[in-house]
C-alpha cells in the first residue's frame, strides 16, 4: 500500500448529531454500522457516507488525513490500496469498522493547482527564511498577530544554522516532496532541542536555544485544507517540536507559517522566499565621525532611539516634582527589575567627534524609598558589590562589537549621597580625556549599579551632549 502521507484528501462534512442528539442503541455493534463508499467520475475520488443514525463520525481516509462528518470525500493520487477506518461515537462509547479502497491508476491532477504550484514554481523551488526583513521570525498568542511578543530584527538570528538551510520543494514519485538542506546544523529551541540529540556543547552563544547537528534529507509533505505537513523527522526552519504549519500566506514568491508550541503554548511564525526573491541584506552607509546635537528632554524634542528591551520600564510620566531645577512637564521613569544588566541604549547614525563636544548633562532624581542595603548575587561572584545603589552611569561604547562592547568601552559614574537623594540633581558626564576615540557610537544610560538582581525606581530628565 501507498504510504499514506503521500495523499490529499478534501473534504466535505455535513452537520451530525451531537452528543445529547444520539438515537442510536446505547451498546452499538460493528455489525449494527451502516456505511458505504463509491468513486466519483473524478478518478481516485471517492464519496463516503455513514448512514448509521444518531451518532457522530469519524473517518480515517487512509491517506493521512481524517474527516468528520456523515459524508465526506476523499482523493488519492496513487494507485494502491487504503485502509479506510469509521469510528462511529454514541452514548455507550465508540465502534470502529474498516475496509479496503483499491485503485489502479494514479491522479497527479490532485498534485497541481494551489498549494502545489506556488511551492513548487516551475517545476522545482528552493526556498529559505527571508532573513533581513523584518519580523522575519518570531511569537505571539495569536495567528492573527505571531509576531505580537516578539519579532526579529534583519538578520538577527545569524550564526546559529539558521539563514543557511534550504528548502526545495518538488513534485516526485512520492508525492509533493521537501529536500531539506542543513549545512549540518539547525537552529532549535530550548525546550526541544534534546529532540535531535545531545545539547551538551551545542548551546548558542548568546541565548538559552542550541545549534544542533542535523543533516536534514528528502521528506515526504502532505496538505490538508492549509495544514502542511513535512512527514518523517524533517521541519521547516527552527525546531520547537512540530512538523505541521499553517499556512497564513503563500503565493509565488512568499511563504508565511505558524505552528502552535504545545509546551510553551503560543505560536511560532517564520516567512519564506525564493531564494531569488530573498529580501536584500541592507548595505549600511558607513558613519561620518560628527559633533552633533544629542538630546532628550523627554518632551518630544529629542532626537535620540533609545532601545528599552533591557529594562522592565522606561517611559515618559508627569513631573511629580516640578521645582526650579527641573521644572519640565514630563521626564522618563526608568524601573529596574531583576535583570543583571538593566540599561537603556541609544545607536548613534554617526560616530561622536570628542574633540569638539565631549561633556554630558543629565538630571536625575534618586528615591531614598529603594533598598540599598539587601544584596543579591545572581552569579556575579567576580563583582565586588551585589546590590541596589543610589548609582548614575554614562558608557560611551563601540556598536559594531555587538555583545563586547563593553570591553572598549569608557564608563562615567556618580554615586549620590544620602542628602542628594529625593530631589532633582543635574550631573555631568566628561569624556574630555578621551578625545582620541573615533569608535563611539552607542551611548548607554545605567541606573542602579549593574550585576545584581534588586529591583529600583529612578527618574530623569534633560539628557544631552553640550
Amino acid at each position: 500500500m501507498k504510504n499514506l502521507i503521500y495523499l490529499i484528501a478534501l473534504l466535505v462534512a455535513v452537520v451530525s448529531c451531537s452528543p445529547d442528539e444520539y438515537s442510536a442503541p446505547a451498546n452499538l455493534t460493528a455489525d449494527q454500522i451502516e456505511w458505504e463508499y463509491f468513486e466519483t467520475d473524478v478518478v481516485n475520488e471517492f464519496t463516503l457516507i455513514n448512514k448509521t443514525e444518531g451518532v457522530t463520525t469519524l473517518w480515517d481516509l487512509g491517506n493521512g488525513t481524517t474527516a468528520k462528518g456523515d459524508t465526506v470525500t476523499a482523493r488519492y493520487t496513487f494507485a494502491g490500496t487504503y485502509t479506510v477506518k469509521l469510528t462511529v461515537i454514541n452514548q455507550g462509547g465508540t465502534v470502529e469498522v474498516q475496509d479496503n479502497i483499491v485503485t489502479d491508476r494514479d491522479n497527479m491532477a490532485f498534485l497541481s493547482g494551489y498549494p502545489y504550484d506556488q511551492l513548487i514554481g516551475e517545476g522545482t523551488q528552493t526556498w529559505a527564511i527571508d532573513a533581513y526583513y523584518k519580523g522575519h521570525f518570531g511569537l505571539g498568542p495569536t495567528i492573527e498577530n505571531p509576531v505580537e511578543w516578539y519579532g526579529a530584527n534583519p538578520g538577527e538570528k545569524a550564526d546559529r544554522g539558521l539563514y543557511d538551510d534550504r528548502f526545495t520543494f518538488e513534485i516526485t514519485e512520492s508525492g509533493l516532496t521537501v529536500t531539506q538542506v542543513t549545512n549540518g546544523d539547525v537552529y532549535a529551541n530550548g525546550g526541544w532541542a534534546a529532540d535531535l540529540g545531545t545539547t551538551a556543547g551545542n548551546e548558542e552563544p548568546d541565548g538559552g536555544d542550541f545549534i544542533m547537528p542535523f543533516d536534514g534529507g528528502e521528506f515526504v509533505c502532505s496538505f490538508a485544507g492549509d495544514i502542511l505537513t513535512v512527514n518523517g523527522g524533517g521541519f521547516l526552519g527552527y525546531y520547537a517540536g512540530a512538523n505541521e504549519y499553517q499556512i497564513l500566506a503563500l503565493e509565488d514568491d512568499l511563504l508565511d507559517v505558524v505552528f502552535w508550541d504545545t509546551k510553551a503554548n503560543f505560536y511560532w511564525f517564520t516567512r519564506f522566499r525564493p531564494l531569488d526573491k530573498l529580501t536584500p541584506e541592507p548595505v549600511e552607509e558607513p558613519k561620518e565621525l560628527l559633533a552633533l546635537d544629542i538630546m532628550d528632554d523627554f518632551e518630544g524634542n529629542g532626537n535620540i532611539q533609545w532601545s528599552t528591551s533591557d529594562i522592565d520600564k522606561f517611559a515618559v510620566i508627569d513631573n511629580f516634582a516640578p521645582v526650579p531645577i527641573n521644572e519640565s512637564e514630563k521626564i522618563a521613569i526608568y524601573q529596574k527589575g531583576a535583570g543583571e544588566w538593566t540599561n537603556v541604549k541609544a545607536v548613534l547614525t554617526h560616530y561622536m567627534d570628542l574633540t569638539e563636544r565631549n561633556v554630558f548633562s543629565m538630571k536625575v532624581f534618586i528615591p531614598s524609598f529603594n533598598d540599598y542595603e539587601t544584596e543579591c548575587n545572581p552569579g556575579t561572584d567576580w563583582l565586588a558589590t551585589h546590590n541596589l545603589m543610589p548609582q548614575v552611569d554614562v558608557k560611551l561604547q563601540d556598536s559594531s562589537l555587538g555583545g563586547n562592547a563593553w570591553t572598549t568601552q569608557q564608563v562615567r559614574t556618580h554615586v549620590l549621597t544620602s542628602d542628594q537623594q529625593d530631589m532633582w540633581v543635574e550631573l555631568t558626564f566628561d569624556f574630555s580625556d578621551v578625545t582620541d576615540r573615533v569608535d563611539f557610537d552607542q551611548i548607554i544610560i545605567q541606573l542602579g549599579n549593574e550585576g545584581h538582581c534588586n529591583s529600583g525606581i529612578f527618574y530623569i530628565d534633560d539628557f544631552e551632549l553640550l
